[in-house]
């Protein structure tokens, strides 16, 4: 009886908290470079890009870590974070990143090894 308890339990706790993180995953292009509750500076790296290679589809970045080199997929959700324009967010492609600019890193499966699963890319002008 307390197994079936228990079970319940954790089922309950598990589909409370799933309508959240989708809830965030569908809000993420609007939320700023660093204010992402739960994943800024916990999962994701900022940084600068030193380099972008379409060919590859690869970024090179640097940040306080160090420098690394990051793979975007077809999969990967590039967003353009123009709050400091005083815009909305709106979605972008690897055209996008350009040199210089600072961009937010989430990788799936928090893996730094893994593919990208979003980039956000600051907007300035």
């Amino acid at each position: 009886m307390l197994k079936s308890f228990m079970t319940i339990g954790v089922l309950v706790t598990l589909f409370v908290g799933l309508p959240d993180a989708q809830a965030q995953r569908a809000s993420e292009i609007f939320i700023p470079i660093g204010q992402s509750p739960g994943l800024s500076g916990k999962y994701t790296e900022i940084g600068k890009i030193d380099a972008a290679n379409a060919q590859d589809q690869t970024i090179t970045m640097t940040n306080s870590s160090g420098s690394s080199t990051v793979e975007i997929t077809e999969s990967t959700n590039i967003w353009l974070d123009r709050s400091k324009l005083q815009l909305t967010n709106q979605k972008g492609a690897f055209a996008n990143l350009q040199t210089g600019q600072t961009i937010e890193v989430k990788y799936k499966d928090n893996d730094p090894g893994s593919p990208v699963e979003w980039i956000k890319v600051q907007v300035t002008e």
